[in-house]
């Protein structure tokens, strides 16, 4: 039987799916705990509460380049 497979939207996504795509593509594992922070801390997401993964990743350059 085949497994089903959950559809990703990438303009809006659960901190639970975006941690699972980047950690598969990065090839390191990303908590979930990790993109909530980053949530908690600010980066942008829609009035769900979902993330848009290129928005997120322009958020997290940006944030990397701000220096503390």
């Amino acid at each position: 039987m085949e497994e089903e497979r959950e559809e990703l939207n990438t303009n809006a996504m659960t901190a639970e799916q975006a941690a699972k795509l980047i950690s598969k593509l990065s090839r390191r594992r990303v908590a979930v705990e990790q993109v909530q922070a980053d949530i908690d801390a600010g980066a942008p997401t829609d009035e769900s509460g979902r993330l848009n993964v290129l928005t997120y990743a322009a958020w997290l350059l940006k944030e990397m380049n701000r220096g503390d």
